[in-house]
Formats: C-alpha cells, sequence, structure tokens
C-alpha cells in the first residue's frame, strides 16, 4: 500500500506588478515530517508538489499520479491555507472521478478548521486529520490497510455509510515527539531540487517566466528553509487563524507553544544545508521578552561550527540578548532580523497584536540593529478595525522615520490582510466593527474559485466606517479593496527591481506601470493541472 501525500496550491491569482502567479507555494512544514513518519513506520510514501510538477511540465495534469498506479491507495492532501480551498478541492475532485477506489484524506488548520463542513459538502473527501496529524494518520493507514473500522483512529472525522463520525481529539504532539519528527527527509519528495532551488521567498511563483527568471527577479535569491522550531503560539492577534484561541479551540486542542530540542532543530539546518538551502527562515517567536531559547540555539549553532545565513520574523521585539547572540552567529548581510509595527498606531496595535509594543521601544531598538549593522525587515498592514483614512496618517509618518533614519533597512513592505478562517474577528466579526462574506468553507471556496484574484487585491471584508466617502453598497468589498489599492499604490508602494530592496512609492509605481506594460505582451495563463 503505498500513500500521495500532495501539496496543490492555489494556481489562479493576477497581480499587476508580475501577473498571473501561483500562491502557497510552500508546503507545510508537517508534510514532510508526516510522510517520513509513515514511511519509517512501514507505508510506502511519495510526497508531490503539484506546482512544482507545473514548473517542470505546463502540461502536467494530475490524473499522471494515479492512473494505472494501482499501488496508491490513499492520498493525503494538505488544506493548510484558506487560498488553496478551491484548488485542493477540484484536485480531489479529479482525483476521485479517476480513482474512485482511492481513500483520499485532507489535513492543515483550514481543514481542521472546516472539517464538518467539508465532509457535509464535498463527498469526494473521505476523512479530515484535525490538528497534529503524524500519529493519527498512521493510525488511519494502518486501519485502511486491516480493512478495519476508522472508529479508533484519533482525530479523525469520517464517513460511515451515510453517517459522518466525529471521533475523539485525543491526540496532540507533544515536545518528545515533534523532537523526533524528520521535516528534512527530500528523498521523499518528487523534483526536489526544484522546489529547493526554486521556490523561495516571497512565496509566489509568475507564471509567465521561467524558474531561473523568477529565482532572480522575484526572490532573495538565496534557497529558504522554513525550519520548525516547535508548535503553537501564544498570543492572539485579531487577524490570525493560527493564534492561540483558535488553535486552542478549533484546531490543535494546544494550549501555548511547545518547543522542539536543540539537538533536533541543528539536525534540520544541518539537512537542510546538504540539501542546498542557503538561508534559514522562522516566524515562531513565542517568547519575545527574553527568548532564551533562541539565545541558547545561536549559540550552540556557532559551537557546532554551522555556516549559514537566518531571517528571524519577530512577535514581539527582540530581546538585546538576542540581537547580541543572532549577530555574532550571523554576521553576514543575508541574515535578516524582521517585525512588524503593523501600523503606525501605537494604540491600534495594541489592541490587535498579541506581543504589542510601543513606536518608542520599535525605534529604540532599531537605533541598536542598525547602528550594529544588521539588515532589517519591517512589515505593515492596513485596513484594521477601527482604523480609518485619518489615523493611517500615522503610518505613513512611521514610515518616513524609517526610511529617513536606518541605513540597513533591507525591506520596508506593506501588506493588506484577507480574511483567515478561525482568526478572532473571522469568529466574531460584529466584535470588531468589520463586515465579512467569508463564513463558511463554501465562502472561501468559491472566493479562491474567481479566476484572477488574490490576497493583494481581495481581502473578504470591509470597515463600513473607513472612508470618509460612504462605500459603494451596490459592492462594498469591492469598493473597500479597491480605495485601499489605491492609497497602497500611492503612498505604500516598496517595489524595487532588486527583490532584495525596497523602493520609495514614486519608484515602485515607475516599475510597477513598466512591468505591467511589458507584460500585456504575454498570453493570460489560467491554466490548472486537473
Amino acid at each position: 500500500m503505498k500513500t500521495l501525500f500532495l501539496h496543490v496550491p492555489k494556481f489562479n491569482n493576477s497581480y499587476k506588478p508580475i501577473g498571473d502567479f501561483i500562491w502557497i507555494n510552500y508546503m507545510p512544514m508537517g508534510l514532510m515530517a508526516i510522510a517520513d513518519y509513515v514511511q519509517r513506520h512501514g507505508f510506502a510514501s511519495e510526497i508531490v508538489h503539484v506546482g512544482v510538477e507545473w514548473v517542470e511540465n505546463p502540461h502536467f495534469k494530475i490524473n499522471e499520479l494515479v492512473q494505472d498506479k494501482p499501488e496508491i491507495k490513499a492520498v493525503g492532501m494538505s488544506l493548510h491555507w484558506h487560498y488553496q480551498a478551491y484548488d485542493v478541492i477540484e484536485a480531489a475532485r479529479r482525483l476521485k472521478e479517476l480513482r474512485p477506489d482511492i481513500f483520499i484524506f485532507l489535513g492543515g488548520y483550514t481543514a481542521s478548521f472546516f472539517h464538518e463542513q467539508i465532509m457535509a459538502d464535498y463527498p469526494m473527501i473521505d476523512a479530515v486529520v484535525r490538528g497534529d496529524g503524524e500519529v493519527p494518520v498512521l493510525e488511519l493507514l494502518t486501519a485502511l490497510e486491516a480493512g478495519t473500522s476508522l472508529a479508533a483512529t484519533a482525530n479523525l472525522t469520517w464517513r460511515a455509510g451515510d453517517r459522518i463520525v466525529v471521533n475523539d481529539h485525543s491526540y496532540v504532539g507533544d515536545e518528545e515527539m515533534v523532537s523526533s519528527l524528520n521535516y528534512t527527509n527530500f528523498s521523499l519528495l518528487r523534483h526536489r531540487d526544484t522546489y529547493i532551488k526554486y521556490i523561495g521567498l516571497p512565496f509566489f511563483y509568475a507564471k509567465g517566466f521561467s524558474k531561473e527568471q523568477n529565482f532572480k527577479q522575484f526572490t532573495i535569491q538565496s534557497p529558504l528553509l522554513p525550519v520548525a522550531i516547535g508548535r503553537g503560539c501564544p498570543f492572539n492577534c485579531t487577524w490570525c487563524g493560527g493564534s492561540h484561541i483558535p488553535q486552542q479551540r478549533h484546531i490543535s486542542k494546544r494550549v501555548g507553544f511547545i518547543y522542539r530540542s536543540h539537538d533536533s532543530v541543528l539536525q534540520t539546518v544541518r539537512e537542510g544545508i546538504a540539501a542546498g538551502y542557503r538561508t534559514m527562515h522562522t516566524a515562531t517567536d513565542p517568547e519575545p521578552e527574553t527568548q532564551e531559547y533562541f539565545t541558547e540555539l545561536w549559540k550552540k549553532i556557532r559551537a557546532a561550527g554551522i555556516k549559514t545565513n537566518w531571517m528571524f520574523e519577530c512577535n514581539g521585539l527582540p530581546a538585546d540578548e538576542f540581537i547580541d547572540e543572532f549577530h555574532k552567529t550571523f554576521p553576514g548581510k543575508d541574515s535578516i532580523i524582521a517585525m512588524s509595527p503593523e501600523c503606525g498606531n501605537q494604540e491600534l496595535r495594541l489592541r490587535h497584536k498579541g506581543p504589542g509594543f510601543s513606536t518608542e521601544a520599535f525605534l529604540a531598538k532599531m537605533d541598536k540593529l542598525d547602528a550594529m549593522g544588521i539588515s532589517t525587515e519591517i512589515f505593515f498592514t492596513y485596513g484594521l478595525p477601527g482604523e480609518n483614512e485619518t489615523i493611517m496618517e500615522d503610518t505613513f509618518r512611521l514610515r518616513k522615520t524609517i526610511m529617513e533614519r536606518y541605513k540597513h533597512v533591507r525591506g520596508l513592505r506593506t501588506l493588506s490582510i484577507e480574511m483567515e478562517p478561525g482568526a478572532p474577528w473571522q469568529i466574531d466579526p460584529d466584535h470588531y466593527g468589520i463586515v465579512t462574506d467569508r463564513t463558511t468553507f463554501t465562502d472561501f471556496y468559491n472566493a479562491h474559485a474567481e479566476q484572477g484574484n488574490s490576497t493583494y487585491t481581495s481581502f473578504g471584508y470591509y470597515l463600513p466606517d473607513f472612508f470618509k466617502k460612504p462605500l459603494d453598497m451596490t459592492r462594498p468589498y469591492d469598493d473597500f479593496a479597491q480605495r485601499l489599492q489605491k492609497i497602497k499604490c500611492k503612498r505604500l508602494c516598496f517595489l524595487h527591481p532588486n527583490p532584495k530592496k525596497y523602493g520609495k512609492p514614486w519608484q515602485g509605481r515607475l516599475l510597477c506601470t513598466v512591468a505591467s506594460n511589458l507584460l500585456k505582451l504575454k498570453p493570460k495563463n489560467y491554466q490548472r493541472p486537473y
């Protein structure tokens, strides 16, 4: 019995300066760990990134994966990010049409949050594994091979005839298990060299360009490995479906955060370097006050003689000792500490961001980082509940201060937020004063079925009182998104021909105009491989 583990990105997206692109190309970290775990327990497995298959062969069709391959009995598909909703379901529909005998199961945050709705409305899905997946997937495959009931499989939502059965959520991975998993068994991944070299930050793949052109023009030009540090989150950022409350109540049942051991992380880094990665990436910062785990990790990396770059995305502000040890360990200009003030208004930031901080504290930390010559990237957003045109001026002022005051800022990026399943403001939009049309799984499925929509142009919510001029209530979602996009283009654009740098708004607009005119010469590409 062989199991295919599939990652299906969102294939149809469009944005003016890059044209048509594939989105959500990084696989969830746990996908490779699960495939390796079941392989070590006797079940043959293979990972296929459907986007990479398309990159290698634009005529690729998903039926090639299962036709005339009777040994494949099960297909596990990651539905972690909501952007994948339409593509995952349609890929599953096609696989089921070709091979009705194959057992198709989903996993990931979005699948877990909407598990009962998915099972009720999409009959091509046979089961959903909720939360942490390694042990439940092994139990599932064991039962399938033996032909026994799935009733004892932890965390499983499944079909028993016409009934949908929700098994107990009895498994949550602990530190020992999470540390024992292998997140870097790239031998299981088809076309792994293409994935490693060409699927990188900033996470999209432009369809109108070759993989070599994508790497040169749209990435940081250094293969980037997301490093698993642990699981969970102790914070509750209002826009985030991975926050503590949705995790505990709806997705994994985990309380707080657990770390992998330092030794297991060191092994991941070594194996990542051996596979061809040159920059490690983490966006996990559960203790921004002390960061003792990371200061010790940096010391152990130095002691082990490991040479690499690191991009570290802070949830809060980095501690001084953290900064000092980071700089000793990763002294190169391509090692980056990223911070996210989110907005220029301090009151709004403290209301929405889990580990909030004052603007004064942020600038003091920037003073230290810049004086030490450490490269930084700074992230903002817009359209936060409670924000309006007047309050948004605080963001413009803070960005201007950063541009004028600091020499070592590599990126100054402002990105929109799209509605996420399970985020506090998605669960209770009235509390936050927002209006959303994405409450069910089918809402997300339909939103991502539209050709050309992308995270940069479609938000899934609007704020009734953001603008002084009332929204057009015949099309409030589009009007809200389009007006914000105009503000972004005029005052927040950061595009630069060198993806390692950022441009001023006028420079970004000029680049966008030139690029979009050139892209008009390329045909639209709305291909999907199913």
